[in-house]
């Protein structure tokens, strides 16, 4: 008799509507906790670019302090210097400064130019000798070519050479001259490239 009975719980404490209600809320939580995530994320993120740049205008700060600090030793040392010279003068005039400019507006940067040079050459050329004559504003550079190459070597150099060593002025012509030479019965051109500064 007792085994066709239904048994029911009456003592069931959550209903399908609670669970809903549970899975919601629990939901909610997850939304919240992401975004709280993220702004905290976002705060540590600013503050490790504000920290950033604190430091950076710390340096400059310091930087300047420095330098402020070396010019008025420098400044101190040329007073003592002067004072202590007797009849030597030793303030900067006008005409000074213009020296300064001349020399410095005639002044060529040879450093830059002689690391684009490597690459200016054609592989299949090779580097002679390289002379600067500051008095002429006139570089010569001698180069070793491959006969059967030359006239492909020639217009590589001359578009490398134009585009790198004549585009800020430093030089504005130039002249390439080939010499016939052998070695051992081999021929070879000796190629001998001048830039001048013609003003």
């Amino acid at each position: 008799m007792n085994d066709k009975l239904i048994q029911i719980n009456l003592n069931q404490t959550v209903s399908r509507f609670e669970l809903a209600e549970i899975k919601k809320e629990k939901n909610r939580w997850i939304i919240f906790g992401s975004f709280s995530f993220l702004f905290i994320l976002l705060l540590v993120f600013n503050y490790f670019i504000l920290n950033q740049y604190n430091n950076l205008i710390s340096s400059r700060l310091s930087d300047a302090d420095k330098l402020i600090a070396d010019s008025n030793l420098i400044r101190k040392n040329y007073e003592n210097y002067n004072k202590g010279s007797g009849e030597i003068d030793l303030t900067i005039s006008q005409a000074d400064i213009d020296r300064l400019f001349e020399v410095e507006s005639d002044r060529i940067a040879l450093a830059r130019k002689l690391e684009l040079l490597a690459y200016d050459i054609p592989e299949t050329m090779s580097l002679l000798d390289f002379e600067y004559h500051y008095d002429k504003r006139e570089a010569i550079i001698t180069l070793i070519s491959e006969v059967d190459k030359y006239t492909d070597n020639k217009e590589l150099l001359i578009d490398n050479i134009t585009r790198n060593f004549m585009s800020q002025g430093d030089f504005n012509s130039y002249d390439i001259r080939p010499e016939k030479d052998n070695h051992k019965q081999q021929e070879y051109y000796k190629v001998i490239l001048t830039l001048t500064n013609k003003k």
